[in-house]
C-alpha cells in the first residue's frame, strides 16, 4: 500500500514533502578550441587595374562657359527659356544620351543648366530674380566672357 504524507495527505511520491531534495548537477563548460590557423594562399603577383568611370551625363559645370557665351551675345539679358534653346544647341555635340533623360519632368541637361545658373547667381555672374523668366548677367558676369 502507498504510504501517505503526514503534512498534506497525499501519496509520498505525489506530495512535495515526501520528495526527496533533487540533485543539483554542475554542468560542465566546454572550452572551445580555436580556431586552426589560416592557410596563407599561395602568393600571385598583384595587378593592377583601374576603373575608368564613364561620364554617364554631362556635370553641371560644363553648362557655365555656354551660358556665359550665349547671355553675352544676347546683349547680356535674355528669356530664360531662349537662353537654354541657344545653349542645347551650341552643346549638343557634347551632350549625351543620358542628358536628354526626363528627371522631375525636364531634361537632365536642362535641370543642369538651371542649377548652374543658380551656381552663376551664387558666384555674382547673373543678376538674382529681377523679372520671371529673365536672365540678366551682371557687370562682374560681362567681364568673365
Amino acid at each position: 500500500m502507498a504510504e501517505y504524507c503526514d503534512r498534506c495527505d497525499l501519496p509520498l511520491d505525489q506530495c512535495v514533502h515526501g520528495r526527496p531534495e533533487p540533485v543539483v548537477v554542475p554542468k560542465v563548460v566546454e572550452l572551445k578550441t580555436p580556431p586552426a590557423p589560416r592557410r596563407a594562399k599561395p602568393a600571385q603577383p598583384r595587378v593592377e587595374t583601374r576603373r575608368v568611370a564613364a561620364a554617364r551625363s554631362t556635370s553641371q559645370t560644363a553648362y557655365r562657359q555656354a551660358l556665359l557665351e550665349v547671355m553675352r551675345d544676347m546683349g547680356g539679358r535674355g528669356e530664360a527659356e531662349e537662353i537654354l534653346a541657344e545653349v542645347e544647341r551650341r552643346l549638343a555635340p557634347r551632350l549625351r544620351d543620358r542628358d536628354y533623360e526626363e528627371v522631375q519632368g525636364e531634361a537632365r541637361w536642362r535641370r543642369a543648366a538651371r542649377f548652374e545658373r543658380k551656381d552663376m547667381v551664387e558666384a555674382g555672374l547673373i543678376e538674382p530674380v529681377i523679372e520671371r523668366g529673365v536672365w540678366q548677367l551682371t557687370p562682374a558676369g560681362l567681364s568673365e566672357v
